[in-house]
């Protein structure tokens, strides 16, 4: 009689591919004989379709396999590069040949939201050589098919993803007190698309501060940000919108610098004549 902390050699090869099983997973896996066969089924059929397509030299070889540390079955055979096919049984619960078939679906990037080849089903109790040609005639060519837009959009999003990373290290050097949401250590996320910062964080001894908090918001591939500022002094917002304005920024202007105007709380300026209305009736001053 087998140790119960030394498994058989047919369970041993099964426990040797699970995915992140935890310590009460493997124990359970040893005493459980149904579960044990189950994982030694699996490991069968996934080792057998790996075997099968390395045999045929489908994508050149590299085909190997793994099982998902869960009580149904759900195992996956993957090809060096990305590609990869999981075999999932879900309908154990039903009566017959029925409970006894598996879902085969094809694997894509987690970015890839496109079309996708639909999948097949297949007894699990096919030889597993049998099982792979079915893969390869009925799965495989639309799985070609719309893999390569899926690696596409893979790259696609990685290249946002770099240029994400960049931008806010280079937002990071400028406000040194921006973090992501809910205070998100910048580190652990440096691809974030959104950012704060609160206006008394980070400033330098015996330098004063500005009260101005913001938060900034890159678009995917951060080509664009937008900003939002809270606590501005009016002073620094005409300077900040001279600025848009001198680059172009602010549609339908005149290029013209902003007269000195001290703009007293509650008053508004109009652009006729430097006449300033209020609703406090109040007035501007205009600085020669």
């Amino acid at each position: 009689m087998a140790n119960s902390q030394t498994p058989a050699p047919d369970l041993a090869h099964a426990l040797s591919v699970l995915r992140s099983p935890n310590q009460h997973f493997l124990q359970d896996a040893q005493s459980n004989a149904e579960l044990g066969r189950q994982l030694i089924h699996f490991d069968a059929l996934g080792r057998g379709v790996a075997a099968a397509l390395n045999a045929r030299d489908i994508e050149g070889g590299g085909w190997t396999h793994s099982i998902t540390a869960a009580r149904w079955g759900n195992v996956t055979v993957q090809h060096r590069d990305g590609m990869h096919f999981e075999f999932r049984h879900h309908g154990s619960y039903r009566k017959g040949k029925a409970g006894r078939r598996l879902e085969v679906r094809a694997g894509y990037p987690h970015e890839y939201s496109g079309w996708r080849a639909e999948p097949i089903s297949v007894s699990m109790d096919r030889d597993p050589h049998a099982i792979a040609v079915d893969v390869l005639r009925r799965l495989m060519p639309s799985y070609r098919a719309t893999l390569q837009s899926g690696l596409a959009e893979a790259r696609r999003s990685e290249a946002e993803r770099r240029a994400r990373t960049e931008v806010n290290r280079l937002i990071e050097q400028i406000v040194p007190g921006a973090h992501g949401i809910g205070g998100l250590d910048p580190r652990s996320a440096p691809d974030r698309d959104t950012s704060y910062w609160p206006g008394s964080a980070h400033v330098p001894e015996g330098q004063d501060a500005l009260p101005v908090g913001g938060r900034v918001i890159l678009s995917p591939d951060a080509s664009e940000v937008e900003l939002r500022l809270r606590k501005v002094p009016s002073a620094l917002a005409l300077e900040l919108l001279e600025h848009l304005r001198q680059r172009g920024v602010v549609a339908g202007q005149e290029h013209r610098p902003l007269p000195r105007t001290r703009v007293i709380v509650g008053e508004l300026e109009t652009g006729g004549g430097g006449r300033a209305a209020s609703a406090a009736g109040g007035h501007a001053e205009r600085r020669p």
